[in-house]
């Protein structure tokens, strides 16, 4: 029994004429009498009667009629439900980011400027986080617009994807106020005063990968003893434990909550240690114009 039949006998209740019912099908009159028919053959009772010109079901139609409304509401709701989400996923623009770059959105005027594109288009922005490797598997398949990540093993540009470095940032080194270190004034020197201290580190191999060349071009090596999978909880954790951290500055929550934390920045020496920050989008995206605009409202 088709959604159709079912959909006619609640129409055939309703107008009780072939021609009213077809015309509310858009389909021919032949065609109502034809499923009319099969209805009664499939079902082996009478269902349908005609009196003075018009269609009236019989009792055992009425009683089918109490299961078809009930499948013909359920499908219309559905339909409605169904087709308004579509019109919405139409007008959304998914951006994808890693652990890290969710968190520079999170401190920085990016999000208040993504959120005024996203009004003045009509459109619905939605951030998704995932690691590196998900996120292009996403933007391949379509269902992510755009993605956010830290300087690694981006697609070459100009073929499925465009890169674009987003920005870059300096490293800076946390220090809480418990820890030695605290009272120090000025750039830190690796070998004088960092390597002698563990560290709570980031688990983003982007991040991982500059301290590492940073710390190799002084040839010293940095001690890690924990490993957090965000700068939210990295920070807290440094705060409440007493441990350095390296992180890019622009990671950092404002310098208001940095304070109330009670943890003080202090820079490397040398502004060679920068993250670059990276952003990739198929080559073949339908407004090309918009992801332009999105483009300028992250960039460092």
């Amino acid at each position: 029994m088709s959604l159709l039949k079912m959909k006619l006998m609640v129409l055939i209740d309703r107008y009780k004429q072939i021609t009213a019912v077809a015309n509310a099908l858009q389909i021919k009159q032949p065609t109502v009498s034809f499923h009319m028919k099969k209805m009664e053959e499939e079902w082996g009772v009478k269902l349908f009667e005609m009196r003075t010109g018009k269609v009236l079901l019989t009792r055992n139609g009425k009683l089918l009629l109490h299961y078809a409304s009930q499948i013909d509401q359920l499908y219309s709701e559905a339909e409605s439900r169904l087709g308004a989400i579509h019109a919405a996923e139409k007008n959304r623009f998914v951006i994808g980011c890693t652990t890290s770059t969710a968190a520079y959105l999170a401190n920085s005027a990016a999000m208040g400027k993504l959120r005024t594109l996203s009004e003045s288009h009509a459109a619905i922005m939605s951030i998704a986080v995932h690691d590196e490797e998900e996120l292009y598997q996403k933007l391949h398949l379509g269902t992510v617009d755009f993605i956010m990540y830290g300087e690694g093993k981006q697609q070459a540009d100009g073929g499925e994807f465009r890169n674009q470095t987003i920005g870059a940032s300096p490293l800076r080194v946390i220090i809480p106020q418990q820890h030695p270190l605290y009272a120090w004034s000025g750039e830190i020197s690796l070998g004088s005063q960092l390597e002698k201290y563990e560290f709570a580190e980031l688990a983003d191999s982007s991040v991982a990968q500059r301290i590492h060349e940073w710390s190799r071009k002084h040839q010293y090596s940095l001690t890690s003893h924990m490993s957090f999978g965000s700068v939210e909880l990295l920070i807290n954790t440094a705060a409440a434990c007493g441990d350095l951290a390296i992180l890019p500055e622009c990671l950092l929550p404002q310098a208001a909550k940095l304070d109330e934390l009670g943890l003080k920045l202090a820079a490397l020496d040398s502004e060679a240690a920068r993250w670059p920050m990276i952003a990739s989008w198929r080559s073949q995206h339908w407004d090309q114009a918009f992801m332009q605009q999105v483009l300028d409202s992250i960039s460092l």
